[in-house]
């Protein structure tokens, strides 16, 4: 079967659900999340199974499938931002004793590419593979600042006006200071600064971030965001 060209959005919308989705679920969740016709959903559920995209499991219920497992081999081997920020993500979670992530854009979310986790015991909770809406958190906010300007307004477009206008105004921040801030956005008690990754001509490559309990940060706040800025810029020096 072969999908049309004014389909492979929808395709794209199925998958995007089922990749942020908390566990399987159901095509008719499915058609509801994405706005599909329910007949359309399965159509497009059987192509991306024959592909192994998706697996449909014994409940009824949809997951992706082991072709994902490939996808994120290809993206770990080839990117090669991935592999230069690593040892960046290591050094600063060591400097620091905190979390450290490399996040990118995927459609309308930051997804966390990456994460060296604190080895406190007491830590923030997000994981390599989450992602989160590019409107809330630190993180959301340095990609969103730096991404192209018609992408952003796509994204800004979808909001209420008051809302766009207070976003607006955070990201002209983010923009003068080269940093985003955030405390409790996303999680109670979490505070959070993540730098934009310029390459050449300040293409945005993705975004350094640093997470902590809140209560664990005081003075040393300014020497973290130094410290996250040096290892933002490293790696956008390394694509030049």
């Amino acid at each position: 079967m072969t999908i049309k060209s004014s389909s492979q959005d929808k395709v794209f919308r199925l998958l995007s659900a089922l990749a942020i989705s908390s566990g399987p679920i159901t095509a008719r969740e499915l058609a509801d999340c994405t706005g599909l016709p329910l007949s359309s959903t399965y159509r497009y559920l059987a192509v991306l199974s024959r592909w192994s995209l998706v697996q449909e499991r014994q409940s009824g219920r949809y997951a992706p499938g082991p072709m994902a497992v490939q996808l994120v081999a290809g993206f770990e081997l080839q990117n090669s931002v991935l592999t230069w920020a690593r040892p960046l993500l290591a050094e600063l979670a060591s400097r620091t004793g905190e979390s450290a992530a490399l996040m990118m854009i995927s459609g309308n979310r930051a997804l966390c590419v990456e994460m060296i986790d604190s080895p406190q015991a007491l830590r923030c909770c997000y994981q390599k593979g989450h992602s989160q809406p590019l409107r809330h958190g630190a993180s959301a906010k340095a990609l969103l600042a730096f991404m192209d300007k018609a992408e952003r307004e796509a994204i800004l477009a979808e909001l209420a006006q008051a809302e766009r206008t207070q976003l607006e105004q955070e990201l002209s921040r983010v923009r003068e200071q080269r940093y985003a801030l955030s405390q409790g956005e996303i999680d109670k008690g979490v505070w959070g600064v993540s730098v934009p990754v310029l390459g050449s001509r300040e293409h945005l490559l993705g975004a350094i971030s640093l997470m902590a309990p809140a209560d664990r940060v005081g003075d040393v706040q300014y020497q973290w965001i130094r410290w996250a800025c040096d290892a933002a810029a490293r790696l956008g020096a390394m694509s030049y």
